[in-house]
């Protein structure tokens, strides 16, 4: 069977005076605005709370996304309050919803396979990034490889990108073989990693159990982080593991769980036994999800012409996150007219203003200006 976990987090009010939702690296301020490992759950023991007013029926969409497209599959939803709220009230509904109070990427899919026969292939899905045709048509290639019993997982690669803010990773043949350090430039046969994720229930389980006991030096050998880092993975670990074998249900997990984040500490316990399927970046594939769902989409405000409003001032103040570059939009709201048109912030080190008049493609030469 195949069990889609999907992952699915917006930044509201709600979510704002509970501390909770804004670390997931993914979530999208904006269809048009991309960050990338915000790193905001905890800083220095601390949630980090953004003083931003948010609204996402003023003009400011966060992440509505999955309320656009339910797989016909068994399918679990790991949502914030107001993501669950909002569910409620589709017509289509996933198989089980559970409250995600924000605890990582990497806890969804742990807390999904408690419930599920070791045999079972769990997908860990963005909702925003499953939309996708041509990443579902990924997915079911990894899969195919899975079932005939040649891989144990598979993970979602992108080519066409060289951007350094992603994680990459080196192939051969049909093995994912290793990953680099996030800011490595890619050479040809690195391919940047996606969050979509399929594995063995079983196969997940046993690969964090064998951590329970691991030594610091053996997590050297895995993970390219600092000791300081690694005494907090071998924490994670040995907690998580314990979890695995007492837990009874997946709401039992998640309420447990220590945070824990999936390409830090989980993605790279599987690449022993990894395959892959790469869509083109940009082609195939758009990570902000499906342009035509979301611009047809009555969620969205549309101004007198039709066309969607994706921003509006005094939106973004994320001035002190780390690893993202921030688009400030001046004092008016930005207008897509075209569904093949997106403004694509990636990098860390600063701010750009950018002109309304400015198109994608000018913008994104000031993106690689910043990012060289």
């Amino acid at each position: 069977m195949k069990k889609l976990v999907m992952i699915a987090r917006e930044i509201t009010q709600i979510e704002i005076e509970k501390g909770i939702g804004t670390e997931r690296s993914g979530t999208r301020l904006s269809p048009i605005f991309k960050t990338l490992d915000l790193n905001i759950p905890i800083k220095e023991g601390q949630k980090y709370i953004p003083s931003i007013p948010i609204n996402p029926f003023d003009g400011t969409p966060m992440l509505m996304m999955p309320l656009l497209y339910i797989p016909n599959e068994e399918s679990i939803l790991f949502g914030t309050p107001s993501i669950i709220e909002k569910m409620k009230q589709q017509k289509k509904q996933p198989t089980k919803i559970v409250s995600d109070p924000g605890k990582g990427t990497g806890s969804p899919i742990i807390a999904a396979s408690v419930e599920t026969d070791d045999e079972d292939i769990l997908i860990l899905a963005p909702c925003d990034q499953y939309l996708s045709s041509a990443v579902k048509k990924a997915v079911e290639s990894i899969i195919e490889n899975i079932n005939s019993n040649e891989f144990k997982s598979g993970t979602v690669l992108t080519d066409g990108t060289k951007n350094p803010a992603f994680s990459y990773i080196k192939v051969k043949g049909k093995q994912a073989v290793e990953f680099m350090l996030k800011g490595t430039i890619p050479e040809k046969d690195m391919i940047a990693e996606t969050m979509i994720v399929c594995v063995k229930a079983g196969y997940l389980k046993h690969q964090i159990i064998a951590m329970k006991n691991v030594t610091l030096d053996e997590l050297k050998k895995l993970y390219p982080y600092s000791d300081e880092e690694l005494i907090k993975i071998q924490k994670q670990l040995q907690e998580i593991s314990k979890l695995i074998e007492t837990c009874k249900t997946t709401d039992e997990y998640m309420e447990k769980c220590p945070f824990c984040d999936f390409s830090k500490v989980i993605h790279r316990l599987l690449i022993q036994n990894m395959t892959f399927a790469t869509v083109k970046y940009n082609e195939e594939w758009d990570d902000l999800g499906d342009w035509v769902k979301i611009y047809r989409s009555s969620l969205y405000p549309k101004d007198e012409d039709g066309n969607v409003i994706f921003s509006k001032n005094g939106l973004i103040s994320y001035s002190d996150c780390e690893n993202s570059v921030i688009a400030n939009f001046t004092d008016k709201k930005i207008i897509v007219r075209g569904l093949k048109n997106r403004i694509f912030a990636v990098g860390s080190r600063g701010t750009i203003d950018i002109p309304l008049d400015w198109n994608p493609q000018e913008f994104k030469k000031e993106v690689v200006k910043i990012q060289m």
